[in-house]
């Protein structure tokens, strides 16, 4: 089970980092409907984070409770750039940052569900796949790219 926690922590960091990635965007898209389907994603990915949070603490383990180190730079990252870009681009390039983002997520979740030999958390995985592809389609489809 020490695999199990291990991994989901991980899925779980990336998550609030992910989930920190919106909330910047949030804070600096105009668009009004940009800024409610962004909301709802962030809503996903909170989701997302206590599900996979519960069921650590299952298993009476202490669950992740923040992002990474790496995601603090790919925010910051993101806001220096983002915000040196003529303002009416910034809809755009954030959308587009975010889509690279949920890729990445949807990604590792996607090679984990295929490679874990526990039913159970496949199960788990398969499940948070189902909640990421709303996101996933969203972000890919406002960033008229596709994925991979």
């Amino acid at each position: 089970m020490s695999q199990a926690v291990h991994l989901f922590n991980a899925l779980i960091r990336r998550g609030i980092d992910d989930r920190a990635l919106y909330q910047r965007a949030l804070a600096q898209v105009r668009e009004p409907g940009l800024r409610a389907l962004l909301n709802e994603n962030a809503q996903a990915l909170d989701q997302l984070i206590d599900d996979l949070q519960a069921h650590v603490r299952a298993w009476n383990k202490v669950p992740a409770s923040h992002g990474t180190l790496m995601g603090a730079v790919r925010g910051a990252m993101a806001d220096a750039t983002i915000s040196r870009s003529d303002q009416s681009h910034r809809d755009t390039a954030w959308v587009r940052c975010l889509a690279r983002c949920e890729c990445a997520l949807w990604d590792r979740f996607e090679r984990h569900a295929q490679r874990t030999a526990d039913s159970e958390i496949a199960q788990v995985l398969d499940r948070q796949l189902s909640r990421l592809h709303r996101v996933h389609l969203d972000m890919h489809c406002l960033a008229g790219t596709t994925h991979g």
